[in-house]
């Protein structure tokens, strides 16, 4: 017991750095089986919002799914994305929700090649930096 506790720097220094790299490995890998779609929306969220230090998925949640929480009546119906039929690389990738105001379907056009997330609708433009 002794011998463990005076090495317990060599153990540090090697288990650490092993771990560290375990779970890189598996995040890459699980990163690597999503699906185009999954990468496109997760591509939209992670972009930049109008609000500034804050991405589309965090802009939503202080303001779409913060008023849901207070009790006001809105329906989040989610994300969605279809393949663009005129290019590989274009996924279109819509969020809509419902309140007192009416329907809302926010639409971005997200380029998984060129890692480029584009608004298409005042919707979207509303809720990105563009």
């Amino acid at each position: 017991m002794r011998s463990i506790l005076d090495n317990w720097p060599k153990i540090v220094f090697l288990i650490l750095p092993l771990c560290i790299a375990a779970v890189d490995a598996a995040v890459m890998i699980g990163e690597h089986r999503q699906s185009d779609a999954e990468k496109a929306i997760r591509l939209v969220r992670e972009s930049n919002s109008r609000k500034e230090n804050f991405t589309v998925q965090q802009y939503l949640y202080a303001t779409v799914f913060h008023r849901q929480r207070l009790g006001q009546s809105v329906e989040v119906e989610g994300w969605h994305a279809v393949a663009s039929p005129d290019s590989t690389a274009s996924i279109t990738v819509d969020f809509s929700y419902a309140d007192s105001f009416g329907h809302h379907v926010a639409t971005w056009e997200a380029n998984l090649q060129e890692n480029r997330v584009t608004p298409l609708n005042d919707a979207a433009r509303d809720l990105s930096w563009h």
